[in-house]
Order: structure tokens, then C-alpha cells, then sequence
């Protein structure tokens, strides 16, 4: 009876090591683009859209990111922030003339990355590179100078 457990036990062991040999976790990387919103217009017909949704002052950038965390901006330009859609609205230099004439609404001269993207990111991920080296290093370099 024994003899026939420790088979079944080793047989289950060595089942699952190959069964965690194929585990594959993805790593998150790649582009995304994202809009964050800067600035909120009135909610008056100027802009106002043809579905009757409004629209904000937005900002649009492809951010590269290594999970989730990123490392790379692009610049940003001035879109319609348009509240709780996947989409956007294109503004052209015409309409954003058009906005800037309006009283109380001050336009920036160029749009804006998040804090989290613009910073925080590049720096989770410093932190994250100096524990994988400094981990790299106590394992083999240290080893080898003992």
C-alpha cells in the first residue's frame, strides 16, 4: 500500500512540474493612446455635439508602457474630451480660434501628459530596474567574489 502511494505521489509531482513548466504569464507592454481631460467648457451649443453629448477640453497621447507603468510620451495635442466615450473630436486651428474668442476660457498654448504617465511611471520603473540588478547582482557577482 505504501509502495503504491509514493508511486501515485510521485507521479502527481512530476505531473504538475510539467504542467507549471507550460504556465506562461503575460508580461503587459506595448502603445495605447490615451485622452485625459484638462480643461471643462461651459455646457452651452458651442459645444455642444450633434447628439446632444458636450464636449471638454482634452488632451491625446500614445504612451509606451511596460506594465502598465510608462516609459515613453508622445507629444500631445488639444482634442474634444468627449465625457464617458471611447472617441474623441478632432480640433483644428479654426475651431480652437473659435473657442479662444469666447469670454472666460483661457486655451494652453499645447496639451498636457498625466502626472502617473509623465512621472511616476518612469520612476516605478527605475525603482523596479535597480532591485532586478541589484538582485542580479547579490546572486551571481556577490557568489563569485566570496
Amino acid at each position: 500500500m505504501k509502495l503504491k502511494l509514493s508511486i501515485f505521489t510521485v507521479f502527481v509531482f512530476f505531473l504538475s512540474q510539467t504542467s507549471f513548466a507550460k504556465l506562461r504569464i503575460p508580461i503587459p507592454y506595448g502603445s495605447e493612446e490615451k485622452i485625459i481631460k484638462i480643461q471643462d467648457f461651459p455646457d452651452t451649443e458651442l459645444f455642444q455635439l450633434e447628439d446632444g453629448t458636450y464636449f471638454d477640453l482634452g488632451s491625446k497621447y500614445i504612451k509606451s508602457h511596460f506594465l502598465w507603468l510608462s516609459y515613453s510620451n508622445t507629444e500631445p495635442i488639444l482634442v474634444g474630451y468627449i465625457d464617458g466615450q471611447d472617441s474623441y473630436l478632432e480640433l483644428t486651428p479654426e475651431i480652437l480660434a473659435e473657442i479662444s474668442k469666447v469670454p472666460d476660457i483661457t486655451l494652453p498654448e499645447e496639451g498636457s501628459i498625466s502626472f502617473f504617465d509623465k512621472i511616476i511611471g518612469k520612476l516605478l520603473l527605475g525603482i523596479l530596474a535597480i532591485a532586478v540588478l541589484f538582485g542580479l547582482y547579490s546572486k551571481y557577482i556577490k557568489k563569485e567574489t566570496d
